[in-house]
């Protein structure tokens, strides 16, 4: 035998030694739970018969029982010698009764007793130390096997004249060392920058592999692309304000430095497209955080009626153009963090006052519905969505032709933070939309209790 086989045999035997110390102590603490199950049992028995024997003889000679009466035991020479004695203190009038019989028959019935239960705690400890080998079994051959794989090397399999071991059918198969090397060939001769590169093996015992392989490159590439498109829509929002600040900047560099009016437009102007520039950055740094991993949230039980009664009165006191109402349906608890769902509704709710026009309302309700799930929803009366629009809301940068050019149409990035917190939040999104009619928005999460203590997730 050789010095591989005797290492494998090694591991194999501390891996049997391992396991059968395991089930010892599962065993034994499983016993020691039995032991003390039966040592309660076994007092409040004995409790349970002295009350019961003492009430009946009570009963039986003074014909009632009372609490208050003297009561002795005198063992003479024997255990069959076991006189009870019972009256009252100061009155001579006492019973005195032979129970060594019945003492002895108890105690004899008593020592059986425990005898099977001892009896039955010894079974249950070598018994219950072959379950859990038994149970344990097939996670210690898993061990066994993944040390045996991560040992194989391919010299091995040639050393073996391409030949290996099947236990299931007990036979041997050759192994093709040529499928591993076309394989390997394939992947080295991808070109990956090719659009539509693909390994292709052209055997069968290689599709999944193959397969594999080939949906890791469309997601790389689809990742790739949607990268790409990410920094080119975001290099052409930040190109307009800076070329408008830029067009202002040389006006006034040239001759509109005297001139007050144009002075004052071009101050405005440039106030305004910085501040469209932080709001864009923001919003870049924020979803470029939470696309790696890194916006941090912190998940606690809230109320969610509590969030939107405060976003509510926000809006009422920042915004006197439009007609809010606010309804509750329900006492919802979410578990999440609590300025994040504040900002998700606080972005639909923008939106919304957006696309509405002056005058118009914008309801909001809060509640749980009739599936049990906690909602929020914010609905207007403002220009609505077409149906290719709806499917997009969410899309980065994305904004409908009918906005497009207005100076409403804001970054297009707004909705896309709104869904990645309700993802976050394991939520999702209900849109209803009508051109000309309006929009309603609402957005599910699972509800919880108050006193929930959940487990911080993600």
């Amino acid at each position: 035998m050789d010095n591989k086989n005797i290492q494998e045999q090694k591991n194999k035997k501390n891996n049997l030694l391992k396991v059968s110390s395991i089930a010892r102590k599962i065993s034994i603490k499983n016993v020691l739970h039995l032991f003390g199950s039966y040592l309660w049992m076994d007092v409040l028995l004995v409790i349970g018969m002295t009350a019961s024997f003492v009430y009946g003889l009570d009963l039986k000679f003074l014909g009632d029982f009372s609490l208050t009466r003297y009561r002795s035991l005198a063992i003479n020479d024997s255990i069959h010698d076991i006189i009870y004695t019972v009256g009252l203190k100061g009155d001579g009038d006492f019973y005195q009764i032979d129970i060594g019989e019945w003492v002895y028959i108890f105690s004899v019935a008593g020592c059986i007793f425990a005898g099977l239960q001892i009896w039955n705690l010894f079974r249950e400890y070598f018994n219950g130390v072959k379950r859990v080998r038994h149970e344990l079994r097939p996670l210690n051959e898993l061990a066994l096997k993944a040390y045996q794989l991560s040992n194989i090397s391919f010299d091995d399999i040639q050393k073996d004249d391409n030949k290996t071991f099947d236990n299931k059918k007990n036979k041997e198969i050759k192994i093709d060392e040529t499928k591993y090397h076309n394989l390997e060939d394939a992947i080295t001769r991808l070109k990956v920058e090719k659009p539509d590169a693909k390994i292709h093996v052209k055997d069968k015992e290689l599709q999944g592999i193959e397969s594999a392989v080939n949906d890791l490159l469309d997601r790389m590439r689809e990742s790739y692309r949607l990268q790409t498109q990410f920094v080119s829509d975001a290099s052409h929002e930040l190109r307009t304000p800076i070329a408008v600040i830029q067009g202002y900047v040389n006006m006034l560099d040239r001759w509109g430095k005297d001139d007050e009016e144009v002075l004052n437009e071009s101050i405005e102007a440039i106030k305004n497209e910085a501040n469209h520039m932080q709001k864009l950055v923001e919003q870049l740094l924020f979803l470029a955080r939470g696309d790696s991993n890194r916006q941090k949230l912190d998940m606690k039980v809230q109320n969610l009626n509590a969030i939107m009664q405060e976003v509510f009165e926000e809006y009422l006191m920042i915004d006197e153009k439009h007609k809010y109402s606010f309804k509750e349906e329900g006492c919802a608890w979410v578990y999440g963090d609590i300025d994040m769902l504040k900002q998700s509704a606080r972005i639909l709710i923008d939106n919304s006052v957006k696309y509405t026009s002056e005058n118009g309302r914008i309801d909001i309700k809060v509640g749980v519905n009739l599936q049990g799930k906690a909602f929020y929803s914010v609905q207007d009366e403002g220009i609505g969505m077409s149906e290719n629009d709806v499917q997009h809301i969410f899309d980065r940068f994305y904004r409908a032709d009918s906005v497009r050019n207005s100076s409403t149409g804001g970054t297009g990035l707004g909705l896309a933070i709104a869904k990645w917190i309700v993802d976050k939040h394991e939520g999702y999104y209900e849109i209803v939309s009508r051109e000309q009619l309006g929009t309603r928005i609402i957005v599910y999460f699972d509800a919880c209790s108050e006193h929930d203590d959940m487990v911080k997730k993600g």
